[in-house]
């Protein structure tokens, strides 16, 4: 394959004004009213990423970044002052602002000791987290755990030599494990604490009770980053998630307690902007739909003839869409790129080929239409991710990017302005507040589910002129013959986790229990889900199975780096789906991708099929071959 190189490779843009933000409120040591006024100036700046507090980093679905922003910023009348026990005669931003000063202070004097000791460092995060975070109820223990506050509230802590994601000489006692794991695991096994903190001195990160280890969740804060650079507007961030009336009361339900109403509004949210981002995506098919329409005139004529099927070209359509939204989930976790893949390489793709320059040039209008030939460098991408291509770093991936696959639109001409306003479309979320960028980095895959199974409400139209794309009113009576036809309906993840926790978790018991190897006995289950879908309940279990994996492997103490070939694993040997609907069985085979951290699709026999047939076909029948299927390598026919 040759590649035509760009002449000028699209750069990145500027620092943006999240992060300017965050360095203009850096304060001047001593100075607690210039603290306030940085304070200030973040609760009435409307975040939209972490950028606004450099020193906090956010990985997983903990928290979003707009709850976040909204904890952040809160009320500061009386009832909020009495919840986070503020002094009296003091507001909210003064009294972090004097939290900030004493944090600051046991954190010098920390800072000046040399090698300290586990004691040593036990002794600073309990003076700190009382003095600092009202954390006065802390008790010490004798196990792993260092203090427990209430009986609800676990603190780990490690000496500052020691990483929270690796083994811990000192924390391994009975068996080896990871500071950060350690916490997990106790959170995971005591029922009356939801979440913890652990810390090394230098970092310390809020967790939560997280059944899937495969892919953590928490929020960090760099202490040092954060003292040393004068950073108040993490720290303010950091005192209101972290101060000890967030967690709760002593003798209270471990539900009833700030963080966890914090988490479910966040759900709710969620759930608000993944209806917004469904809209977003119908209007990226319009406009690309438009765009090819009204640039490729003889394919518009063949489509209002007949002479091309609508309903195959608009599958292309959806196929183009859904090659965009892979590109920005994996993009933004930088999974990408294989982890030996040169930095050369990295730099010439995120020069030249990048979405994440795109998605901030689009968010300004005059910037539409001048893109250099941005969809002519994707094809490039998607034919780079079909066959694989060493000079931009891009493994072979198929399925979604298999070559063939866009007929129509692999030769169609589209405007750059058309495919720009698609991008922004895709990238970018209305708000009350104006434009607030898609959260790609923390999509799951019901998410992709759900957006998945609005756009199978589309029916698509061609305008009177075929000039444009426009969609069926919500009251023809065709609307929604697709979902129904094919039977494409989601399932909720409160229902799928009800499923493994009935189904799977007493078959994954009895193999370990059972088995001599009991890593190679689980990894020959199999799991089969006849109707799969966009793969919801199938990433569902390999999570759970591979956590069980990694432990097994790792002698019961398993690092980050543990989980992902062990999801790789149990996606290559254990996964099995069909589906009849062949748009959900590609993002099925992509969905165990963005969570292993390993771009390059399981080799066989990691297995889905499209199930073709009359859509008369009895269930009983699809559930006997999908079990075939899962049994033997070729099935006699399709039912």
């Amino acid at each position: 394959m040759v590649l035509n190189w760009p002449a000028d490779p699209v750069t990145h843009g500027a620092m943006t004004s999240e992060t300017r933000l965050g360095k203009a409120i850096a304060t001047s040591r001593g100075q607690a009213t210039t603290c306030a006024q940085g304070l200030s100036a973040v609760a009435r700046q409307p975040a939209t990423d972490m950028g606004a507090w450099p020193s906090l980093s956010l990985e997983g679905n903990l928290l979003t970044p707009a709850m976040v922003a909204r904890i952040g910023a809160p009320r500061d009348d009386v009832a909020t002052r009495a919840s986070y026990g503020v002094r009296r005669g003091l507001t909210i931003r003064e009294d972090i602002s004097t939290a900030f000063r004493v944090g600051q202070s046991h954190w010098d004097e920390f800072a000046r000791r040399q090698d300290p000791s586990l004691a040593a460092t036990q002794r600073f995060v309990r003076d700190f987290l009382a003095e600092t975070f009202g954390f006065h109820d802390l008790a010490p223990t004798d196990g792993i755990v260092s203090f427990v506050a209430g009986e609800r509230v676990p603190v780990v802590v490690a000496p500052p030599g020691e990483d929270l994601e690796r083994r811990s000489p000192t924390l391994s006692t009975d068996r080896s494990r990871s500071p950060a794991f350690a916490l997990q695991d106790w959170l995971n096994h005591h029922d009356q604490a939801l979440w913890g903190l652990v810390t090394n001195g230098r970092q310390m990160r809020l967790l939560r009770d997280n059944v899937s280890l495969t892919r953590p969740a928490h929020i960090e804060a760099d202490l040092e980053g954060m003292f040393t650079t004068e950073d108040a507007a993490s720290f303010a961030a950091f005192w209101l998630l972290i101060h000890r009336s967030r967690f709760g009361q002593s003798g209270a339900p471990a539900t009833d307690c700030p963080l966890e109403h914090w988490r479910e509004q966040g759900a709710s949210l969620g759930e608000a902007a993944r209806d917004r981002l469904a809209a977003q995506v119908q209007q990226a098919l319009k406009v690309l739909g438009s765009g090819v329409l009204s640039a490729n005139r003889h394919l518009a004529s063949q489509l209002q003839a007949g002479h091309v099927p609508l309903a195959d070209w608009f599958s292309e359509l959806l196929r183009l869409v859904y090659r965009l939204i892979f590109l920005m989930v994996a993009e933004d976790r930088n999974l990408l790129h294989p982890a030996r893949s040169t930095a050369a390489a990295r730099q010439l793709y995120r020069d030249g080929y990048s979405l994440t320059t795109l998605r901030r040039q689009c968010q300004r209008p005059r910037h539409l239409g001048q893109a250099p030939r941005p969809l002519r460098r994707h094809k490039v991408v998607f034919r780079a991710l079909a066959e694989g291509e060493g000079r931009l770093a891009l493994p072979a991936l198929g399925g979604l990017f298999a070559p063939h696959q866009l007929p129509h639109l692999e030769t169609a001409r589209l405007p750059n302005n058309a495919f720009m306003a698609a991008l922004w479309h895709l990238g970018w979320l209305p708000e009350r507040t104006g434009r607030v960028p898609v959260n790609w980095r923390a999509m799951e895959t019901e998410e992709l589910g759900s957006v998945y199974e609005s756009l199978l409400e589309l029916q698509p139209q061609l305008a009177d002129d075929a000039r444009s794309l426009v969609f069926a009113a919500e009251a023809s009576e065709r609307r929604g013959n697709q979902r129904k036809t094919t039977g494409s309906y989601y399932t909720p993840d409160s229902l799928v986790q009800a499923l493994l926790d009935s189904a799977l978790d007493p078959v994954l018991d009895s193999t370990e229990a059972k088995a001599e190897d009991p890593a190679a006995a689980l990894l020959q289950l199999s799991i089969l889900d006849p109707a799969c879908g966009s793969g919801h309940f199938l990433l569902a279990a390999a999570r759970r199975l591979a956590t069980r994996l990694a432990r097994i492997r790792a002698d019961g103490a398993p690092e980050l780096a543990d989980f992902r070939p062990a999801l790789r694993d149990v996606a290559r040997c254990c996964l099995h789906g069909v589906d009849k609907n062949p748009m959900a069985v590609e993002l099925a085979r992509v969905a165990p991708l963005d969570r292993d951290g390993d771009p390059r699709p399981p080799p066989p026999p990691w297995a889905f099929w499209t199930a073709k047939s009359a859509a008369a076909t009895p269930s009983w029948a699809w559930l006997i071959w999908a079990c075939w299927r899962t049994a033997f390598p070729t099935p006699p026919t399709n039912p």
